[in-house]
């Protein structure tokens, strides 16, 4: 009677909680409406109905909708649902981080160095004796070690004695940034037009160079630490206190 009675009292309209999972459950179904819709519609003539239609009545569905539904559709949708989990986790955890819900990667200078590492890949494209043995996965390694690059100088900066200041980190963080699109900058001026419409397609967020090899290798990369992060909600929710408090409370500072 007493968990009934609190479970009464806590889902009253109101309640953080209560307003949480109606809010939760309303984006799902939202999530889960564009989908379809992302599935529905195109450039091309697909109709998702209507190969949904064909199976209803025994028919063979043509060789269009079998190519454009399962290989374009709905691999782009897929590689967008991970992609888009993975920068609202990333940038929650920024967000709890730092204790400012305006925290986004762009702030420690991650975003600028992956964006310079892609603009490198496609210069040094057809300069590199192994890019030809990279192919596709050149521009993605390049951006990976740029934004991990980015990442650890932005740190070793802001760790002094064996401690990290988030002031200093959230400084140098918009200093790294500042300098690295700088970068960018002289080497987007160095590419033609072909490379520059790759480079703008792929930092405004194209999916069209998905496959299934490529969607394979980012999903553990990208749910393994999908399911790691709520270990860090203690941490993080001591550090919404402040650092002194969550030394105090026994949570390491440093470790998190």
């Amino acid at each position: 009677m007493t968990a009934l009675a609190t479970n009464v009292m806590t889902d009253r309209p109101g309640d953080r909680r209560f307003v949480a999972r109606r809010i939760t459950f309303g984006l799902i179904a939202l999530l889960g409406a564009a989908s379809v819709w992302g599935l529905a519609v195109g450039t091309s003539d697909t109709s998702l109905w209507g190969a949904f239609g064909d199976l209803a009545l025994g028919k063979d569905i043509s060789l269009r909708d079998q190519i454009v539904l399962p290989h374009i559709r709905l691999l782009r949708l897929l590689m967008g649902l991970l992609v888009g989990a993975a920068l609202a986790v990333s940038g929650d955890l920024l967000q709890g981080q730092f204790r400012n819900p305006l925290a986004d990667p762009g702030i420690i200078g991650v975003s600028a160095g992956g964006s310079f590492g892609a603009v490198l890949a496609i210069v040094l494209g057809a300069v590199l004796p192994f890019a030809s043995a990279l192919g596709a996965w050149m521009m993605p390694i390049f951006a990976f070690v740029g934004a991990w690059s980015a990442t650890l100088l932005h740190y070793a900066i802001a760790t002094r004695q064996g401690r990290t200041s988030v002031a200093t980190m959230l400084l140098a963080g918009i200093a790294l940034s500042a300098l690295t699109m700088a970068m960018t900058g002289v080497l987007i001026y160095l590419v033609d037009d072909a490379q520059m419409r790759d480079f703008t397609f792929w930092n405004m967020g194209s999916l069209s160079g998905s496959n299934w090899v490529k969607l394979t290798v980012a999903a553990p990369l990208i749910l393994l630490p999908l399911c790691v992060t709520p270990l860090l909600a203690p941490g993080l929710n001591g550090l919404a206190l402040g650092e002194a408090a969550a030394r105090h409370m026994g949570i390491s500072v440093q470790t998190v």
